[in-house]
Parts: structure tokens; C-alpha cells; sequence
């Protein structure tokens, strides 16, 4: 009966797996799939998990399908390091582009917060002269020089070329009303 279990043992080992002695012979291929390596990170760890069945299936002489075993898990670290070291960079090429986007958001808020600014001050400068045409039309006429209200009168037309001034001067410098004539003599007004 002894004799018949250990006749049969080559055939075991050979079944699990087990590179035997004279390897070609009983060769399973994992050993060229092992040297030719894997493309990615799934394909090794197929490779790894054929590795560790060969390594719980050994029966004897299991020290190269640990070696196998040792291998193949290099493999999968090795593609794991480059997969997470891709992640790395995508992340940080992310936060990269999530900081520039911020940045030009704060950039055009600050834009319109100044565009509202100035419209505002604009907005302010009209009223505060709407303000003050408004006080200058109710004014009475004795606060303005020479006499005159505050409502617009159409400047009366200058006889014989002469443009007279509210002063009692004649304009030095116009010969016909005109914006401008007399204004540092009270305006024009009718000449006596």
C-alpha cells in the first residue's frame, strides 16, 4: 500500500503544479508568463493570485513557486506605485487648475465690486449736481450778482457788435453772446 501511495506522487506534485526536477517536461507556463511580465495593475494581480494557488498547492520543492509567489507580488507593487503616483499628479494638476479658477473668480469680483464702485460714485456726483441746479433755481434773484435769478434767460442779443457784461464792462474778448463771454465779470447783460 506504501509502495502504491508513493508511486503516485510524482503525478500529485506534477497536478498541483510543482515545477519538478526536469521542467520542461512539466511545465504549467506560468513561469514564461511570469518572465514576460504584466501590462497593468489587474493583469498582475491575476498573475499573483495563479501564484499563491501554486504556492498552497505545492507539495514538495516549493521554494521556486515562493520565489514565483514573491515575483509576481513585486509586480503588482511596482504597477500600484505607478497608478497612485498617476492619481498624484492628476490630483495636483486639479488643484492647480481649481486654484487658477478661484483666483480668476476673486480677479473678476473685484472687477465688478470696482465697476459698482464707480458707477455708484458716478451715481452720487449726478444727484449732488442735480442737487445743487436744484438749489441755485430756487435761490432768490438778489443772491445771484448783478441781479439776476437763478432760471436760464436766454442771453439777449449784443447791439452793434459789442457784448456788455453785468458789470457795466464791456467783454474784452467777444464781439457776440457766446458761452463763456463775460463770465468773470457776472455774466452778459443788456447793454445800457
Amino acid at each position: 500500500m506504501i509502495r502504491f501511495a508513493v508511486a503516485w506522487l510524482p503525478f500529485v506534485a506534477l497536478a498541483a503544479g510543482c515545477h519538478h526536477g526536469d521542467g520542461a517536461l512539466h511545465d504549467d507556463g506560468f513561469r514564461s508568463r511570469l518572465a514576460r511580465g504584466c501590462r497593468s495593475e489587474p493583469d498582475c494581480l491575476v498573475l499573483e493570485l495563479d501564484a499563491q494557488a501554486r504556492a498552497d498547492r505545492c507539495v514538495s520543492a516549493c521554494e521556486e513557486a515562493e520565489a514565483d509567489l514573491r515575483a509576481s507580488r513585486a509586480l503588482v507593487t511596482r504597477h500600484r506605485q505607478q497608478r497612485e503616483a498617476r492619481q498624484a499628479q492628476i490630483a495636483a494638476q486639479q488643484q492647480v487648475g481649481e486654484a487658477a479658477e478661484r483666483e480668476a473668480a476673486e480677479r473678476e469680483a473685484a472687477e465688478r465690486e470696482a465697476a459698482a464702485r464707480e458707477a455708484a460714485e458716478r451715481e452720487a456726483a449726478r444727484a449732488a449736481e442735480e442737487q445743487r441746479a436744484r438749489e441755485a433755481a430756487e435761490t432768490p434773484a438778489s443772491a445771484h450778482p448783478g441781479g439776476r435769478s437763478g432760471a436760464h434767460e436766454p442771453p439777449r442779443p449784443a447791439s452793434e457788435g459789442r457784448v456788455c457784461c453785468c458789470d457795466g464792462t464791456l467783454s474784452p474778448t467777444c464781439t457776440h453772446v457766446k458761452r463763456g463771454c463775460c463770465s468773470h465779470h457776472g455774466g452778459v447783460c443788456a447793454c445800457p
